[in-house]
């Protein structure tokens, strides 16, 4: 049987599958780059993952935050994208803080803390953990380098969107020590932009509008910079924060974003929380 001037049935097969199969490997692949920044004596790593798709970046910054990162990849694989996360934890343990050894002493940080240009805020960002060591220039220069390196990968792009998980843990009242005790207040959750009482805190103040659907979980949640956005979710009856055009410098990336004109998205869900996570993203692609 010659199904090809000189091609028999058995090589046109071959050839078929191969070609079947590059086709469905080429539709599924993402590309995983890696890029390296120096900390001192430590490294972080930018672990980069792209498919051809839409043009949405997401960055994921906490390394425990894990139902976050897998809904993310989840979601860059149906629709492709960006996506950028960091790993600086290397003995098999996942950490919200990055930690570097320089000049005989150790530092830590949030990594969703040092977008500013305010170096006074961005030192007082820096704590000193182990050591005698000062946060100087130096110091601030690497973790600035690190802010600058993120910021490069995510800024070209038109959407931004974060993805994180929280706690969001009851208040309560801990027995410390015999009759010592330690009140624990409720962590963070889309509540904390609410003000309550006399007291106002910086993530309230950094609040424009809030939607709360009393249906979903507090943990569950948007935080948007455009109004537009934030009436899409309204209008769709999920819970979002609008942040306010003056917003309190915190050194987060939302605050940094807004103040450089991009459109961005943070989407919280509580730890664990990957199939709640996954319905977000896929209500925001519907957005």
């Amino acid at each position: 049987m010659i199904l090809f001037k000189g091609l028999s049935a058995r090589n046109f097969i071959f050839i078929l599958i191969t070609l079947i199969a590059k086709l469905t490997l080429n539709a599924q692949d993402i590309l995983v780059t890696t890029k390296t920044i120096t900390l001192g004596l430590d490294t972080v790593q930018l672990i980069i993952h792209e498919k051809k798709g839409e043009q949405i970046v997401y960055i994921h910054v906490h390394e425990n935050e894990t139902a976050s990162l897998e809904a993310g990849l989840d979601v860059l694989n149906k629709y492709g994208g960006k996506l950028v996360t960091l790993k600086h934890t290397f003995d098999g343990t996942t950490n919200r803080f990055v930690t570097f050894r320089y000049n005989n002493s150790t530092y830590q940080f949030d990594p969703n803390r040092i977008y500013t240009t305010n170096d006074s805020l961005l030192q007082s960002k820096i704590s000193v953990v182990d050591g005698i060591g000062k946060v100087n220039e130096k110091v601030k220069k690497i973790v600035k380098n690190l802010a600058s390196e993120i910021w490069e990968e995510v800024s070209f792009y038109p959407l931004i969107v974060a993805l994180h998980n929280n706690k969001n843990t009851s208040p309560e009242i801990r027995n410390i020590w015999f009759f010592w005790e330690k009140y624990e207040p409720e962590s963070y959750n889309i509540t904390s932009y609410i003000k309550k009482g006399d007291y106002s805190s910086d993530t309230n103040k950094s609040a424009s509008d809030i939607y709360i659907n009393t249906e979903i979980n507090n943990s569950e949640f948007f935080i948007v910079t455009e109004r537009q956005d934030f009436i899409s979710f309204y209008n769709k009856r999920f819970s979002v924060v609008l942040q306010s055009e003056n917003p309190v410098d915190d050194g987060s990336m939302s605050v940094f974003a807004a103040g450089n004109q991009k459109r961005y998205i943070n989407a919280e869900a509580k730890h664990g929380k990957v199939e709640e996570q996954k319905a977000m993203l896929e209500l925001l692609h519907q957005h």
